[in-house]
């Protein structure tokens, strides 16, 4: 038992600092300090056969040059002419233009932008984009790609100003999937309140009095005729003969069960005297 609850306990702590480095680690990915978000920006779904993707950035200020490699699957999306297909960036209506673009791999390409007039001038401020790419649709409808930023130990993703410092920036990026956006669910309308009507309150209707037909019963309780105020007198039927009398009292009494038991016992009592 007790080896049980070692062997639990120790998966908890494992499963406990693996969750917590990797907290550690995407908290390392943004710099709380960086002030300028460097964004891939895409639609997220593309249904035409090619598509543009803006690197953006916001409230920079003297920058002057940028370098980055951008990762993506080229089995769902491709850039089919390199040096045609990425194009200058514009930040604050000035342009800051692609010095130099190259496909590493099948699925990275790495843009350089740098101007030396830029240096003379102070940099650009402001916010914009640095490059725009476009992408054409390889993938099939329902296919996902990620456009980000690649990772390495060497400086792959960088930001200089006029001083030729580096600019302190967070770098994020996206998902694109092949094909139309789903339907939005309609939305509920608002229920709205019904006036509330009060209905008027109708007049009490007058009862009419009606003649109630009063009862006279005749002094001769054996007759019991009954008679209606404005119609002939009706005579209810007269005492029952002695013979009909005497059928009531057959049927109240039940004397066809009574005699049925009674035949019953002595039956009983027969067969017991025949075993004595």
């Amino acid at each position: 038992m007790n080896s049980i609850v070692k062997k639990i306990s120790l998966f908890i702590s494992i499963a406990l600092f693996v969750s917590l480095t990797i907290g550690v680690a995407a908290e390392g990915d943004i710099d709380p300090d960086a002030d300028v978000n460097v964004t891939v920006n895409a639609p997220e779904y593309v249904s035409e056969d090619t598509f543009e993707v803006t690197i953006d950035v916001t409230e920079v200020s003297n920058i002057c040059s940028a370098q980055f490699d951008l990762t993506f699957d080229p089995d769902v999306i491709n850039i089919d002419n390199i040096k045609t297909d990425v194009e200058s960036g514009m930040i604050d209506d000035k342009e800051l233009p692609v010095s130099s673009c190259r496909l590493l791999d099948d699925d990275r390409i790495r843009v350089i932008i740098f101007d030396f007039n830029l240096i003379e001038e102070g940099g650009i401020s402001g916010s914009g984009y640095i490059a725009k790419i476009i992408f054409t649709v390889v993938g099939a409808t329902g296919d996902t790609s990620a456009i980000d930023f690649y990772e390495s130990d060497e400086s792959t993703k960088k930001l200089t100003d006029a001083e030729r410092e580096l600019i302190d920036a967070n770098w994020f990026g996206t998902n694109v999937t092949i094909g139309t956006a789903p339907p939005t669910p309609a939305e509920t309308p608002t229920p709205t309140e019904s006036p509330t009507v009060v209905a008027a309150s109708a007049p009490t209707p007058t009862a009419t009095p009606i003649d109630t037909p009063s009862l006279d019963l005749s002094s001769n309780p054996s007759t019991r005729t009954a008679r209606v105020q404005g119609a002939e007198s009706e005579v209810l039927p007269a005492t029952p003969s002695k013979k009909d009398g005497l059928q009531d009292v057959f049927t109240t009494h039940n004397f066809i069960a009574t005699y049925s038991l009674i035949g019953l016992l002595a039956f009983i009592y027969s067969l017991r005297l025949l075993k004595w």
